[in-house]
């Protein structure tokens, strides 16, 4: 190995290349090629840590021998060693010959004759950025001379490697900001919950590199997944005490799956919180947290306009249904009962046993029918009212007289507590109509895994393939397939009709009424 008295040129040729190549790592792949010619070695390899300064992240290497250039240099790659694990622990604070290198000691095959190296750290205000090593063939050692030149340009590397980090830092926070002003910009243009979470999920993976991201809403006691993107099965349902923001690991409620920790960041908007988001991110750092936290305002506006917007378009139907219901009843009702009485007067000014009679009290009985179907009709339309289930249930019975039962009355989303209450009126109504005189009961109970509603009478029953037409079973399936619940029907002729619904517990469909 030949001593160097051009130590001035050296350094002016690192600096010079650092210069003018702003990332360090294809730098580094022009210097250390320049760097053992001027020193008269041959090898020289460098260990770039991640943020963390504890996991290699990338290794630049020249005039490597077979042993270690083997299968794209793993034998550099792979594991540990001495060199590395002093500079961890701090001890490694200045360029020294490493007489025992445990890599070049377990290389397998044609060594070059290298024997040790000399180990360079790259140090900036304390923090550990990696590890410069150089190597010749031989035994002499590297002089002092050499190992003070040698920690000059591990200095200059240094500041090189964070200034290329701060300037990635800089730029990857830049697209941060462009991406979440874009991403808050769709958001305000979404009108559903769903659409908003899906949205959400999708930018943090696509936009913001999330591996995985999931958004919890909040259904009674537990939050569940409303949207999930990214690596991994979906996080389960997260009950018990809100985890405060900040990390959340692998494996703990509100982890949205994958290896990484996640970010979790509470949505704004009301006291406990109806919705929490939880992204896996590579480094969490306090930027990365501001920017979810101010996502998470976008997001609860968001959640808040489309739960704003469905309740509006929800009281518009309502009052438009109200307004359906008045005329009916106000218009065609009263023509109906007013046509039922002049057929009833009619009748029994006709003697019974004129043909005339029988044709009267025909349409008498269908003017009665069509009657009871047009209450029918505006009942159904009647917008009920805002409570509980139970409540709305046993109204039905003094209207049809109908058997209700209810054993459980939880609190319930909107969505679910209309479908369950029109699909009990819709079955109701279809066995006073199909099965008169039957025995008619409905209950309302619940198990550990869901609320189940049953409506049964004992009248003829009916073969399901051959349905009569107007027991709007398919608008029963409808309802019950939004709110997430499962309808079943059991019937055949001469032994009555169940309607069976299972609305599993924790079922999203809303804010609870």
């Amino acid at each position: 190995m030949r001593q160097t008295d051009d130590a001035v040129s050296i350094l002016h040729t690192v600096a010079a290349t650092l210069n003018q190549v702003p990332d360090v790592r294809e730098a580094m792949t022009r210097i250390l090629p320049r760097l053992t010619r001027a020193l008269g070695l041959h090898t020289a390899w460098m260990f770039l840590l991640d943020e963390r300064g504890m996991d290699v992240a990338e290794v630049t290497y020249t005039g490597l021998p077979p042993a270690l250039y083997a299968r794209r240099a793993r034998p550099l790659k792979e594991g540990s060693c001495h060199c590395q694990d002093s500079f961890r622990q701090g001890e490694l604070t200045r360029a020294v010959n490493i007489v025992r290198c445990s890599r070049l000691q377990k290389a397998a095959g044609d060594r070059g004759e290298l024997v040790f190296h000399a180990s360079v750290p790259l140090l900036a205000k304390d923090r550990r950025l990696g590890i410069l090593n150089v190597a010749s063939p031989g035994r002499e050692l590297f002089s002092a001379d050499v190992l003070r030149v040698l920690s000059a340009v591990g200095q200059q590397v240094a500041v090189a490697v964070e200034r290329s980090g701060l300037y990635r830092q800089a730029s990857r926070r830049a697209e941060l900001l462009e991406a979440l002003e874009q991403a808050a910009a769709r958001l305000h243009r979404l009108h559903t919950p769903e659409s908003v979470a899906r949205e959400v999920v999708d930018t943090l993976v696509k936009a913001f590199g999330c591996g995985t991201a999931a958004l919890f809403v909040r259904v009674d006691r537990s939050f569940v997944p409303l949207a999930h993107a990214g690596r991994g099965t979906p996080p389960p349902a997260a009950s018990g005490a809100i985890t405060p923001p900040g990390r959340v690991l692998p494996g703990e409620a509100f982890h949205p799956g994958g290896a990484d920790p996640a970010i979790l960041t509470i949505i704004p908007g009301s006291d406990p919180p109806d919705a929490i988001l939880s992204a896996a991110v590579a480094v969490s750092d306090p930027f990365t947290e501001r920017l979810f936290a101010s996502y998470g305002a976008h997001i609860g506006l968001s959640l808040t306009n489309a739960a704003l917007l469905a309740r509006q378009t929800e009281l518009g139907a309502l009052l438009e249904r109200e307004r359906l219901a008045r005329e009916l009843h106000d218009a065609i009702s009263q023509r109906l009962f007013s046509s039922a009485l002049d057929l009833a007067a009619l009748s029994e000014e006709i003697p019974a046993g004129v043909p005339m009679h029988a044709l009267v009290e025909s349409a008498a009985t269908h003017t009665r029918a069509a009657l009871q179907e047009m209450r029918e009709l505006v009942y159904e339309l009647t917008a009920p009212r805002v409570g509980p289930l139970g409540p709305l249930l046993r109204a039905l019975a003094p209207h049809s007289g109908v058997v209700v039962q209810v054993d459980a009355d939880p609190p319930l989303p909107e969505v679910s507590r209309m479908a369950l209450l029109r699909i009990a009126q819709e079955a109701v109504q279809n066995a006073l109509r199909h099965a008169p005189g039957a025995l008619v009961t409905l209950s309302l109970r619940s198990d550990p895994e869901a609320l189940i509603l049953v409506v049964e009478d004992d009248g003829p029953g009916f073969a399901l393939d051959r349905a009569p037409s107007g027991l709007g079973l398919g608008h029963m399936h409808e309802r019950a397939q939004a709110a997430g619940a499962e309808l079943t029907v059991d019937t055949e002729p001469g032994r009555g009709c169940r309607v069976r619904v299972r609305l599993p517990q924790g079922t999203a469909g809303g804010s609870p009424s």
